[in-house]
């Protein structure tokens, strides 16, 4: 017989309360090693390597309704090797003429997508996350405080996709450089699929989170089996080159005018990982012009234009600056309504 004090009913509540709250089971994946050669990155898991890896799927709804099974199911494998992580997601659709496809800039979340997420650190805090669309538009980005999201990152990865009678497949290499994590002998990651269903607005997930949490990372499910790899040490470099000319007809009595000048001009950006937690950002000369071109507008008003800050060196991981009062100054696209997010 036990008995609790006034103390221990409140304690005994409590973690009742939580564990309520959490309410969903932990879910949980055995990656595979790859064994011979790596598959092509193709969209095509026509490989013999990607069955020795089980499939992982029971997807369920966020959005609209939430706990749902959804209209349609999402499978995922994973291998890696000692440089890589290897991603075949399935996504069915029993009408794979209606998938909508849309070019867009990258991280706009546009059309039919899925992603996959990694908290490697298993600090449920921080996720590395990777996403493409039906038309193999990337969108990433890093969550961290479990719901900050910064889309700034751009990482490097390779994903191709492709459309079957079955639906469409989308295959990433995730290089290791990528991401942080430990240096010991078995890894075990924070770990989330998901996929937003266009035609639907579905949002469904691999390891569902109550729509009410402001929680996210920290509610991941659980990827393991991850042995005998090792940290590698990100070295980036992104050097850029412009050259142009100027030509102006020659004005009687201007001795300004008639002459071509040419214009050169270079610079660089880079990362260099000092350590698993530390990476040196550097930029040299940086170009406003080296990302996108800014939009076209015609100002009527009294007022200068400003345009946003585009330079990766400048924007690459700022929200670690911002100290909102409120709960998640930058909330995820994956815990809003609406395609993409918005």
């Amino acid at each position: 017989m036990f008995v609790f004090g006034k103390s221990g009913l409140l304690i005994l509540f409590f973690l009742l309360f939580l564990n309520n709250l959490n309410g969903q089971e932990l879910r949980k994946y055995s990656a595979t090693r790859l064994v011979g050669n790596s598959p092509q990155i193709d969209g095509i898991l026509d490989e013999k390597v990607w069955e020795t890896a089980d499939w992982t799927s029971d997807f369920i709804q966020r959005e609209p309704f939430e706990n749902e099974p959804p209209a349609e199911q999402t499978a995922v494998r994973i291998l890696y090797d000692d440089d890589n992580l290897y991603v075949a997601i399935r996504c069915f659709d029993a009408e794979p003429e209606k998938i909508e496809r849309r070019l867009s800039r990258r991280d706009s979340f546009e059309g039919d997508w899925v992603g996959v997420a990694f908290d490697s650190y298993d600090d449920d805090l921080t996720a590395f996350s990777f996403a493409v669309n039906a038309a193999g538009v990337k969108s990433d980005g890093i969550a961290s405080n479990d719901a900050d999201w910064d889309e700034t990152w751009n990482p490097v990865y390779y994903v191709k996709v492709t459309i079957d009678d079955l639906g469409w497949v989308a295959e990433f290499r995730i290089p290791y450089t990528q991401l942080r994590f430990a240096e010991k002998e078995e890894h075990k990651w924070g770990f989330q699929v998901l996929r937003w269903y266009f035609r639907k607005e579905e949002m469904s997930l691999w390891q569902i989170i109550p729509r009410e949490s402001s929680r996210w990372v920290s509610l991941f499910g659980e990827i393991n089996n991850i042995k005998n790899i090792n940290p590698k040490k990100e070295v980036e470099i992104i050097p850029y080159v412009a050259a142009g000319f100027d030509k102006s007809e020659p004005e009687e009595d201007n001795p300004y005018t008639g002459n071509v000048k040419f214009r050169f001009n270079a610079g660089v950006d880079g990362k260099v990982a000092v350590s698993n937690d530390l990476t040196l950002n550097y930029t040299i000369n940086p170009d406003f012009g080296q990302v996108e071109a800014d939009p076209s507008v015609v100002n009527l008003s009294a007022y200068e234009i400003f345009f946003a800050e585009r330079r990766p060196f400048f924007i690459e991981g700022s929200n670690i600056y911002n100290f909102p009062i409120s709960q998640a100054y930058r909330r995820l696209p994956q815990l809003q309504s609406g395609p993409g997010g918005r």
